[in-house]
């Protein structure tokens, strides 16, 4: 998609800093397919605070939204603000209607996603024709003038499901931080007294298959709690995020976030920020955005010194954002025993931990037993300890940032001891020098294995300096078909003297009614009165495993999509320029039929030969 195509503004900023994800957008789009046939189950999804939920939230919203089939998104985010039940409930239904309506009629919404008022959505509603959602429109707004709060909470909450009686529809009904609804939506208008159980009000509709529903919460104790006294008998499928990509995604998003910033970065430095990030990418996002002084990403010290400002310095947004999330969790336990338990478990954060252990830790009175049961729930309900693989067993999070922002903070206060955060980062990075694989090591292993990332970088480095693609024509490999070999050559040349205006990597293909697939690199370049496409596939696989033919014909059905996609600028399509990219070559038959069906092939050897570059 482009940014065009994006009906709701993601939080995230430019779509293309939405990296990875793979498998939780995978699960959750095969989820939805599955919707018209009544067989998703409602998922919660619980992972601690910028651990991705909302960027995977909005950017399935968008998805199912241009894919205008039968499975209409909603998404609602509850804030962190107080709220009367019935502002509340009239914002919920409004946004409800803004973004059925924005569907319907394929109307992008507003900026920062606010919906549209009511004189607007009756207006819309009543040339849209359908008499039945007039009606309950007009009964949801005078319950709201008479303050009736049952019944306008009813009919908010259960408009997906009405409307998908309506309209022959369905619904995937997101809500964001569902757990705030117990604490900050209030049954009086003055705010005094809390509707704690308010997301019970979901309690049927939650197992309904026409609607199902995606819920988010970032305080893991307080979601599971929730869920366990809310929607009990299992209604909601436990779905994990973690913060945590996959050491190539890492990768990948150092590099996007690093272009997106006009920083340059060298491989080991990109490397350098992976490892000490754990390839997080709103630790990434926050270390490339620093406001460090001696903010520096051409050296691996520049890197840890950027870093340490950032975990140390009052002024680091991981320090601040950390200590947020610190404080909200030990506050009910804001005695020295809470701490000692907390560093106690950051320290051994990557196994369980029994409280039979962590008394001892403490030296805590046998007949104290259930206070430090209470003090660890407290903990666990903050989202700084998890419950291990019983109730007796308790493990800290598996964050080094975390832990060393934790320490800084208080490791002095209970054991008189200073952390040296840069020396710890520094010795983090020179014991993987030391180790067999050495940081260069690394970099020749990860190299093999990202192809796309390779690929990206390149046309990426070519569209900085407004050039086309160096020797583009000479990097593919000998066409085999002899019936395509002049036209092969003729788009292989034009594609080498074309400039591109942008770039993607693993971007979402998708058309109105088919099911959504990815190219590994796609470019576009646009002019008055043409545009024009490069799209790659890239397979790293032994030479023993090469691209088969099933997967050589999915391509060309995603380079066909492609063509689709550009036929919607209303200009004329000059090309559309497919390149097949396996690393270990491939298979005659396979080849041949790549070729036939008018798609370039390259490899590694052939694509990174020195002549060429």
């Amino acid at each position: 998609m482009k940014n065009s195509d994006y009906a709701l503004e993601e939080r995230i900023g430019d779509p293309s800093l939405f990296c990875g994800r793979k498998r939780e957008m995978y699960l959750l789009l095969n989820w939805a397919s599955d919707i018209p046939r009544k067989m998703s189950k409602s998922r919660a999804l619980l992972g601690r605070r910028k651990s991705g939920k909302t960027a995977i939230m909005q950017r399935l919203f968008n998805i199912l939204w241009n894919q205008n089939s039968k499975v209409v998104p909603f998404y609602f985010e509850v804030l962190d603000q107080d709220q009367w039940l019935l502002h509340f409930c009239d914002n919920y239904y409004r946004t409800f209607l803004t973004q059925y309506l924005s569907f319907k009629n394929r109307t992008p919404l507003d900026k920062k996603n606010k919906p549209w008022q009511w004189g607007k959505l009756n207006e819309m509603i009543r040339q849209l024709g359908n008499e039945k959602i007039l009606q309950e429109t007009a009964y949801f707004q005078e319950d709201v003038e008479k303050e009736d709060y049952y019944n306008a909470m009813m009919a908010a909450f259960s408009a997906p499901a009405e409307f998908a009686g309506y309209d022959d529809l369905f619904f995937v009904v997101m809500i964001d931080e569902i757990q705030y609804m117990t604490k900050y939506v209030y049954h009086d208008k003055a705010c005094t007294n809390v509707f704690q159980n308010l997301p019970g009000g979901f309690h049927g509709l939650v197992e309904l298959k026409y609607a199902p529903m995606l819920v988010s919460g970032s305080y893991i104790g307080w979601m599971t709690r929730m869920m366990q006294e809310m929607f009990v008998g299992g209604r909601l499928k436990w779905t994990p995020v973690s913060p945590k990509l996959t050491f190539e995604e890492g990768m990948e998003a150092v590099f996007r976030y690093a272009n997106h910033r006009n920083i340059p970065v060298t491989e080991k430095t990109a490397l350098a920020v992976n490892i000490l990030t754990q390839s997080d990418p709103f630790y990434i996002s926050v270390l490339l955005g620093s406001d460090s002084p001696e903010k520096d990403f051409s050296t691996v010290d520049g890197v840890i010194h950027t870093l340490t400002y950032e975990m140390k310095d009052r002024g680091g947004e991981l320090f601040r954002i950390w200590s947020e999330y610190i404080d909200s969790a030990i506050r009910r336990v804001n005695d020295i025993y809470g701490k000692k338990i907390l560093l106690y478990l950051s320290k051994e954060r990557h196994k369980e931990c029994t409280r039979d252990e962590i008394r001892d830790h403490l030296g805590w009175p046998p007949e104290k037993e259930g206070e430090l049961e209470e003090k660890l729930r407290h903990l666990e309900y903050g989202g700084l300890v998890t419950r291990g693989r019983s109730d007796f067993h308790y493990q800290g999070i598996p964050d080094d940032i975390l832990d060393l922002i934790f320490r800084e903070r208080y490791q002095y206060e209970i054991e008189m001891v200073t952390p040296d955060v840069a020396f710890e980062l520094s010795g983090k990075i020179e014991s993987l020098e030391q180790e067999k694989k050495s940081l260069e090591g690394m970099l020749s292993e990860l190299k093999g294995r990202m192809l796309e990332l390779i690929v990206w970088r390149e046309l990426n480095r070519c569209r900085k300096k407004n050039r086309p693609v160096p020797n583009f024509a000479e990097r593919m490999r000998k066409v085999s078909h002899a019936g395509q070999r002049e036209r092969l050559q003729e788009m292989a040349d034009l594609c080498g003297r074309s400039r591109f205006n942008t770039v993607w990597m693993n971007y979402y293909i998708q058309l109105p009614h088919t099911p959504t697939s990815e190219a590994d690199v796609l470019a576009e370049g646009e002019g008055d009165e043409a545009c024009w496409a490069l799209v790659f596939e890239t397979k790293n696989r032994h030479e023993k495993n090469p691209p088969t033919k099933d997967e050589a014909r999915i391509f060309g059905e995603k380079a066909e999509r492609i063509r689709q996609l550009l036929k919607q600028k209303g200009k004329k399509i000059r090309f559309v320029c497919p390149v097949y990219f396996s690393a270990k070559g491939f298979e005659d038959e396979v080849e041949k039929q790549l070729h036939q069906n008018g798609i370039l092939t390259t490899d590694m050897e052939t694509w990174e030969c020195d002549k060429y570059l």
